[in-house]
């Protein structure tokens, strides 16, 4: 976007990212308030930011500010008292289905260190292609696949071994 971006330019940024932006914020939060305030306080800083400088990609800028500032979030909210997972089922499905897949996608990366989930997340909730992740995480692309190559194979034992334990 171009320095001096007018209103008409930033609606037409928000029409287009506002959505894929919150499901970004809530896949790491899990929180609808607070996935919708990091959401505009990203658009607020891509406002204040396309004022002072051009922006060649919006898209590698507004996802790397609204994971900043979920970063950010986490680290300020208090530390939530551990609920057990049949519990945490349960409160799912009262919830929407947003918040079901929420804890489904939570439950499988937990086990995975969090470089490696992130890829995940990014890869399959946002549809990000490697370079495109390599970008809004400011890492190689092969670093950025080498990540999502063991973040698979941990997932493939985890699968192997629980469908071998089940038999």
């Amino acid at each position: 976007m171009n320095k001096g971006t007018d209103i008409r330019q930033l609606e037409r940024v928000i029409d287009e990212w506002q959505d894929r932006l919150y499901s970004l914020a809530f896949f790491r939060l899990g929180d609808e308030g607070a996935a919708q305030d990091v959401v505009q306080e990203a658009f607020i800083r891509y406002y204040r930011e396309s004022q002072q400088t051009t922006i060649s990609n919006a898209k590698a800028w507004l996802y790397r500010t609204t994971l900043n500032l979920t970063t950010d979030h986490l680290r300020r909210r208090p530390p939530i008292r551990a609920v057990p997972l049949s519990a945490a089922a349960s409160e799912a499905a009262e919830s929407d289905e947003l918040y079901e897949e929420y804890l489904r996608l939570e439950q499988l990366l937990a086990p995975l260190p969090a470089e490696q989930a992130e890829v995940v997340r990014l890869h399959f909730t946002d549809d990000l292609s490697m370079a495109e992740i390599a970008e809004v995480l400011g890492l190689k692309r092969d670093t950025v696949k080498s990540r999502y190559r063991y973040a698979m194979e941990k997932l493939r034992k985890m699968l192997a071994t629980s469908l071998v334990s089940r038999k």
